[in-house]
């Protein structure tokens, strides 16, 4: 990879980072730093792309066609082939970990990722479940998005609740919380299926 394409690569990550910041930054200080990153991110991939970015013409929404969002989820078991579910504390209804996937890092570990940050479980991956399209379960969501969920068996850790997951637990598939969506009991139920090939919409 030449130099000035791993500089590209870079600032879209840097840029991507910025974005999530500002989203969920709680004081100026934070704030500043983000937009600061965000500037940075530009100025170094303008040198990379031959291209000028202005206040009529900013850096992210020139970085290509819009397209779905894409998010990362893990149905993990433990031992005893019960699964980890947590209890979401933005709308109060249990799923899978997951979350978006972060510029920079691939599916796999963005998966991972999610799992351990919001349940403090660390798992090996087995395979991949499928991808699902969140529109495919009339999803009332903003926006349309495609979940990659892996099946993976838990390693080590202890349930551990997080800011966005006040409650972890280990539930037997075939009985998960009513609390559930569609979209969420479709790929538990595939999880937990002893099949290989992937599912998709």
């Amino acid at each position: 990879m030449l130099p000035s394409e791993q500089l590209r690569f870079w600032a879209h990550e840097l840029a991507a980072m910025a974005t999530t910041g500002l989203e969920f930054a709680s004081n100026d200080y934070d704030r500043d730093r983000f937009q600061r990153m965000s500037a940075i991110a530009r100025d170094l991939a303008a040198m990379t792309i031959d291209a000028r970015f202005t206040p009529e013409r900013p850096y992210l929404p020139d970085l290509g066609v819009v397209s779905p969002k894409v998010g990362c989820s893990v149905a993990a078991f433990d031992e005893g082939g019960r699964v980890v579910l947590i209890k979401r504390a933005d709308n109060g209804r249990w799923a899978l970990p997951g979350g978006y996937a972060e510029v920079g890092s691939p599916p796999s570990a963005n998966a991972l990722r999610e799992l351990h940050e919001e349940t403090g479980f660390a798992a090996a991956l087995e395979r991949l479940v499928g991808v699902y399209d969140n529109r495919a379960f009339a999803s009332t969501a903003a926006y349309q998005f495609y979940i990659c969920v892996f099946r993976a068996r838990i390693t080590g850790g202890a349930a551990r609740p997080s800011v966005e997951t006040p409650e972890v637990v280990l539930v037997e598939p075939d009985a998960p919380p009513e609390n559930m969506s569609a979209l969420q009991r479709a790929m538990l139920r595939d999880a937990a299926a002893d099949r290989c090939e992937a599912v998709y919409q």
